[in-house]
């Protein structure tokens, strides 16, 4: 009796760990498929989610431009030609003075690129055409897709698995390479090892091995070894690469073009989605700013502003904004600067969406060197890794819409010199 009781439970755990086999990844798809995108909501027709389309789109914009009597200037800079990869620049110069340069870059991290588009249309329709600036005195340089290869194939990273804002590094020769003491030490958790495998058991093996590193190394630990960037591993997350990258170097040109120009003040705005609370865009200062959050929040008139005193600021290495402040510093200029972060929170900011995001980071980046033979598994890496950085919510996307009207106009109202 006793045995056949066993054999009866044997082959009833069999059937189960057959069946999660066989129909949990598909149940695990369900949950993290995203909702279908509205038809309608603000903006909608330029919300793209191609390269090619966003490109295009830009182009089709600078006919706009031109056609309403701007002087426009277009630049494009190849990084890769055979694939059709490329930084478009757009320069406007102010009418009469040379008094402020609104710069604005996007796609710094690839796929981040195409909130960033969206953004760029709201900012012609919505803040240049308005009494926040003025062309008589204002001139706009727009920086498109400084990632592109990540644009087009739907990464944080480039071409080299590069983050490119761990790559704005002031002196290579002088920068320590092991600056992340903490990377090393979770490497082994961090990193590609191998395929991902069957999705249902990957779940309980990822959770299984973060409570092991939690445990072994502490919490604190696997955040750092992530947020500051690393330089040590090539086919790692976060790493910051070991010399300037194509895009980098174009873009740490046109920094030090605009402080060599005839402008006397220079506001910045870097276009970044992912970090902080889902349905709000926080404006995230550069630890060279001077400004701590409660000036920043009044002078704005903006609430969600992170500021080197902010409970939630962290530090990081070879960011863009941080590299201007430095450039700025090096070059010995008077002139006037500003330069910040628009990023939209997407996943959400608690300590469980934190892991969340943390693990749609480890998972992409392990299927792009170990690409899944398995269907399923790469329909739930594509979906998970567009959640964290451009949502199909009409919610969320008309929020980040409104968020970034504001804060630019405020930014603007405050930073821009009027005469």
């Amino acid at each position: 009796m006793k045995k056949n009781l066993l054999l009866i439970i044997g082959a009833v755990v069999l059937v189960l760990l057959l069946l999660c086999t066989a129909v949990g990844p598909q149940l695990i798809l369900m949950m993290d498929k995203q909702e279908a995108v509205a038809k309608e909501y603000r903006y909608s027709d330029v919300f793209y989610d191609e390269y090619e389309d966003v490109r295009m789109h830009l182009l089709d914009t600078v006919d706009t431009l031109k056609a309403d009597g701007h002087n426009v200037q277009l630049s494009s800079y190849a990084i890769d030609e055979k694939d059709d990869l490329y930084i478009d620049t757009i320069y406007i110069p102010a009418t009469e003075k040379q008094t402020n340069l609104i710069v604005i870059t996007t796609g710094v991290h690839g796929i981040e690129g195409y909130i960033g588009s969206v953004m760029l249309d709201v900012f012609w329709k919505e803040i240049y055409s308005t009494e926040v600036v003025n062309a008589a005195n204002t001139g706009v340089m727009i920086v498109a897709n400084v990632n592109p290869y990540g644009m087009k194939y739907h990464r944080r990273y480039n071409e080299n698995n590069v983050d490119l804002n761990r790559n704005f590094i002031l002196d290579w020769e002088s920068f320590d390479m092991t600056v992340n003491k903490d990377y090393p030490k979770v490497d082994t958790f961090l990193g590609p090892q191998s395929t991902l495998g069957n999705a249902f058991w990957h779940e309980a093996g990822f959770y299984g091995s973060l409570v092991v590193e939690v445990i072994q190394d502490g919490a604190d630990t696997i955040s750092n070894a992530l947020l500051g960037g690393q330089y040590e591993y090539p086919e790692g997350v976060y790493y910051g690469g070991n010399g300037d990258e194509s895009s980098t170097k174009y873009l740490k040109d046109v920094f030090k073009q605009t402080l060599e120009s005839e402008y006397e003040n220079i506001v910045h705005i870097d276009v970044h989605s992912g970090y902080g609370p889902r349905y709000n865009m926080v404006i995230f200062n550069s630890v060279f700013e001077t400004m701590n959050e409660a000036e920043s929040v009044q002078l704005f008139g903006y609430d969600n502003v992170i500021a080197h005193d902010s409970e939630a600021f962290y530090p990081t290495t070879g960011d863009t904004t941080d590299y201007y402040y430095r450039l700025h510093e090096q070059m010995g200029t008077d002139k006037g600067l500003f330069s910040t972060c628009f990023e939209f929170g997407t996943i959400g900011d608690s300590f469980l969406d934190s892991i969340i995001s943390m693990k749609y980071t480890i998972e992409e980046n392990q299927n792009h060197w170990y690409p899944s033979s398995n269907k399923t598994t790469n329909e739930i890496v594509k979906e998970r890794y567009q959640e964290l950085f451009y949502p199909t919510e009409k919610e969320w996307r008309e929020k980040t819409i409104a968020d970034f009207a504001t804060a630019c106009k405020g930014v603007l109202k405050a930073k821009l010199i009027t005469e």
